[in-house]
């Protein structure tokens, strides 16, 4: 009795360690992977930017005045801006007009900021590399430009016989 006890606990171990064997060997496996993208369509944005007085300027100086406003996006690091008159002339000059008999020309500047410097601007010539600094604009600015009208151009008997020049800047700003 002994060897068919023995047996049989030999036959049990013998077939728990097969099943074992034959379930580990048996697994199947198998993978797969997924690239993960994430990515923004370019958009761009410029907003707050107001309409810009410049009134009773003092004899002797520049008519100076300046403007902040905000450019936004998304999909990009730079972008460029241009700046161009729209003065109903077929010209590439910043200038204002009364009714379209005297003309008076004015310069533009940008700063990327609100606390630097004014570039000059030609108009119609895009200034490019000029840092993303907000995805988006909500409340606050982060540029301005400045326009200036030169003493010698706006204090003489012609123009001071006016009351009001005025002209319409565009400003375009696109992703790089």
């Amino acid at each position: 009795m002994q060897k068919t006890v023995v047996r049989s606990l030999f036959a049990a171990v013998t077939a728990g360690a097969l099943l074992t064997a034959s379930a580990v060997s048996m697994a199947a496996s198998d993978s797969a992977s997924s690239d993960i993208t994430l990515s923004f369509t370019p958009t761009i944005e410029i907003t707050r930017v107001d309409n810009l007085g410049i009134a009773n300027p003092t004899l002797g100086t520049d008519a100076i005045g300046s403007e902040d406003f905000c450019v936004g996006g998304l999909g990009f690091s730079t972008y460029s801006i241009t700046f161009a008159s729209n003065d109903g002339e077929n010209d590439t000059e910043f200038s204002l007009t009364d009714d379209g008999t005297n003309h008076v020309p004015y310069s533009v500047g940008f700063d990327n900021s609100l606390s630097g410097t004014f570039n000059t601007v030609t108009a119609g010539d895009a200034l490019q590399d000029q840092s993303r600094n907000a995805s988006s604009c909500g409340s606050s600015d982060n540029a301005r430009f400045q326009v200036t009208v030169a003493n010698s151009d706006w204090e003489n008997a012609t123009i001071l016989n006016g009351t009001s020049y005025s002209d319409t800047l565009l400003i375009t700003v696109a992703s790089e």
